[in-house]
């Protein structure tokens, strides 16, 4: 004879095996989603890829790449500087309420860098490394900084195809990703003639413009973190 909470008992266990399976399809988009995004910000113009992996986490791919001139003096020399930036980020995005709202980590490839080449002082004479050099001797000096490729990213922010209503909508992104201490390196182009070219002159300069790359690194140190403000337009599939 069958026990008569037996069949109360097996539709109870098919209930809960339907809710659980309800519950984990909740947990994941019906299907996931993607989105292209248009950016622009501190990091310069760019374009995004975002794929959804549920209401709450995002994979995000981005290229990157603007610049900036300008002139700025660096330790003892003003220069004419010109800031390329260009990176590629990936990130992944955790959307704690499964809304718009994301906390953002990951890497960024930076292949950002800075050149500039030194003006000649109205007074005739640079100083380099606290030595002073007339600059019919010197000719003129380039400069390059340099950082480190890769960097980790943190930053909070808004967007992603799930948050979207439509298929169009806006994003925006505030983070910082750390890319070391600059590294500078100063390269003198001596003018024709100039007697720095004499093999022991050429050893004297050379220990002066070490000594003004170490002071132009520590006058750019507050560069090792970089600060990420962008804003975007996205089109959801």
């Amino acid at each position: 004879m069958t026990h008569p909470l037996k069949p109360l008992r097996r539709t109870a266990l098919r209930l809960g095996v339907l809710s659980a399976a309800l519950l984990t399809l909740g947990a994941f988009p019906a299907a996931a989603q993607t989105s292209v995004s248009a950016t622009a910000g501190s990091l310069g113009g760019g374009i995004e890829l975002t794929q959804s992996f549920s209401p709450y986490l995002e994979g995000r791919l981005g290229l990157h790449a603007g610049s900036l001139s300008q002139t700025r003096k660096v330790a003892d020399v003003t220069y004419e500087a010109t800031a390329k930036a260009r990176t590629g980020t990936a990130f992944l995005d955790w959307h704690p309420t499964a809304g718009g709202f994301r906390l953002s980590g990951g890497l960024v490839y930076n292949d950002s860098r800075v050149d500039g080449t030194g003006l000649a002082p109205p007074g005739g004479v640079f100083v380099i490394g606290g030595v002073p050099i007339p600059v019919s001797q010197l000719g003129h000096l380039e400069g390059r900084v340099d950082f480190n490729k890769a960097a980790p990213y943190l930053g909070l922010g808004w967007g992603g195809p799930l948050a979207a209503r439509g298929h169009l909508s806006f994003s925006f992104d505030l983070g910082v990703f750390y890319q070391g201490a600059p590294k500078v390196t100063l390269t003198p182009v001596l003018a024709p003639g100039s007697p720095l070219n004499d093999p022991v002159a050429r050893q004297l300069l050379n220990l002066a413009v070490i000594e003004e790359e170490r002071r132009a690194e520590k006058d750019l140190e507050n560069y090792k973190y970089y600060p990420v403000l962008q804003v975007g337009l996205a089109y959801r599939f």
